[in-house]
């Protein structure tokens, strides 16, 4: 395989996790010829979406191994828990085959199969024991991960495949280390954080600072909706900021955010109406069961834990 790093990646402080993944079904020899099999179904929470990432080859029809891989792996892999591991892997398989010759699609799957076991062996690891500082346990977690994934990937895998994912989140630990160190006055605070960015690779400086822009045009508009100003006002803010393209998108978020907030309250005032009929723990679990099936997707079911604390 040939090793290319590059691309920009999330910070490596959080996994996807699961439990449970049953074992691989049985190979065809892959040296012979297979009839192309249909596509299989999407699930719908990715219905409408475009993957992310990528999968490339080189002329020889090797596979290139880069963070873009990773990204289409976890592309797929947002659905654990919405489908079956198994109904996964053949659409991961099937993307790959539309996108590599074979050769360059069958080492793409077995990195995909070790990449599995690995986020099952990462979710059953017991997490670091937290003395000292966030910034120690997640220091901790960090490195514990890494010695984990040493077990399935070699170093200049590793190296391809994550080298920009960690570096991202040791930059993030430092800057942590910084903000949390009580000894420092603001003043060499704010000079080492500078200090740290400047060291950052340019790539990360660019989207860090697109990223805030982001935030601060956000920040901007609810100003504007504080001080009384319409959506027009908000619309026209956006627009002068970016386009008149992005300002519409930005716009539908909006109103896809409100109405989901307003499905939300409505569910929260049906689920406190369930929870004070009368009857056990089974039957209230039997009701709640029954609400979110009647209001919310599969998908959509899986955000509800952050809104019934």
């Amino acid at each position: 395989m040939t090793w290319m790093a590059g691309g920009a990646a999330a910070a490596a402080l959080a996994a996807v996790g699961w439990s449970g993944l049953p074992a691989a079904a049985p190979r065809a020899d892959a040296s012979a010829p297979v009839a192309r099999e249909a596509a299989p179904a999407v699930p719908a929470s990715l219905a409408g979406t475009t993957p992310d990432g990528a999968a490339h080859a080189t002329a020889g029809d090797a596979l290139v191994l880069d963070p873009s891989l990773i990204r289409l792996f976890d592309y797929w892999l947002t659905t654990v828990g919405e489908q079956p591991i198994g109904s996964i892997r053949s659409q991961v398989e099937h993307d790959l085959d539309g996108r590599l010759g074979p050769r360059a699609a069958r080492q793409a799957k077995e990195l995909f199969a070790r990449y599995v076991r690995f986020k099952e062996a990462l979710k059953s690891q017991r997490p670091a024991k937290p003395v000292g500082r966030s910034v120690d346990v997640l220091r901790e977690g960090l490195r514990r991960m890494q010695a984990l994934r040493a077990s399935y990937f070699g170093e200049a895998e590793s190296q391809a495949l994550f080298g920009p994912q960690d570096a991202e989140a040791s930059a993030a630990l430092a800057r942590m280390a910084v903000e949390q160190d009580p000894a420092l006055p603001e003043a060499q605070r704010q000079q080492r954080l500078a200090e740290l960015d400047a060291r950052l690779p340019a790539s990360v400086r660019e989207a860090r600072e697109a990223s805030m822009a982001v935030v601060h045009l956000e920040e901007a508009a609810q100003r504007i909706r504080a001080a009384g100003g319409s959506e027009d006002d908000v619309y026209r803010l956006r627009a002068a900021a970016t386009s008149p393209e992005a300002a519409n998108r930005l716009a539908e978020v909006d109103r896809e955010e409100a109405a989901w907030k307003a499905r939300i309250a409505a569910y929260q005032a049906q689920r406190g109406a369930v929870l004070a009929l009368p009857g056990d723990e089974a039957a209230h679990a039997s009701a709640m069961a029954a609400l979110r099936d009647r209001l919310f997707t599969p998908a959509e079911q899986r955000r509800l834990a952050a809104y019934e604390g």
